[in-house]
């Protein structure tokens, strides 16, 4: 078990907030296999949930300051991880989108998270892990709805895996509801 740099949460919030302290750093720190930094893997995981975007769209979704994306932008363009095109509905802007080495560049980070995470539970039941994954839902729809109440706009996380994974789960219930 890893000991605390001397610190003891006082509550069970701040060993929340300690507990994602620790486990943020290290996910958003390289690791192996790793050829770029958690910043350009975020515009990527953009992209890869919502396909190709203006600029001022993508910053806006990362909740960055444009100038911030397009540095982002040209590091990963000439990486070979992105490519720019003619905005079919404004010839005047342009869209970023994934090539297909960024599509497979952000696929592979993501299975070394995944395995990473599933290496961390390894010996939790599927119960434990099931229980875990629903509570996690429940605390982060619950940030997300404070900060929602703050700001206009749904965060850009918020459209992606959650969206995805809830349409799923509803077709899977759908699924199981026409086989009853």
């Amino acid at each position: 078990m890893h000991v605390n740099e001397g610190w003891v949460p006082q509550t069970p919030v701040e060993g929340v907030l300690h507990a994602f302290t620790r486990i943020g750093r290290r996910l958003k720190s390289k690791q192996a296999g790793d050829t770029i930094d958690h910043s350009a893997h975020l515009v990527l995981f953009v992209l890869r949930c919502n396909g190709a975007l203006r600029l001022s769209d993508l910053a806006a979704r990362m909740e960055l300051d444009a100038s911030t994306a397009s540095r982002h932008v040209r590091a990963l363009e000439q990486a070979g991880l992105l490519r720019r095109s003619a905005d079919p509905d404004d010839g005047r802007a342009f869209r970023v989108e994934l090539t297909e080495q960024g599509t497979a560049e952000w696929e592979a980070a993501s299975k070394r998270r995944m395995e990473l995470l599933s290496q961390a539970m390894d010996g939790w039941t599927e119960q434990d892990i099931e229980t875990f994954e629903k509570l996690m839902t429940r605390f982060a729809d619950g940030v997300i709805n404070l900060v929602d109440e703050r700001d206009t706009g749904k965060g850009w996380a918020d459209k992606g895996w959650a969206s995805a994974a809830a349409a799923e789960r509803l077709k899977n219930t759908q699924n199981v509801e026409n086989q009853a």
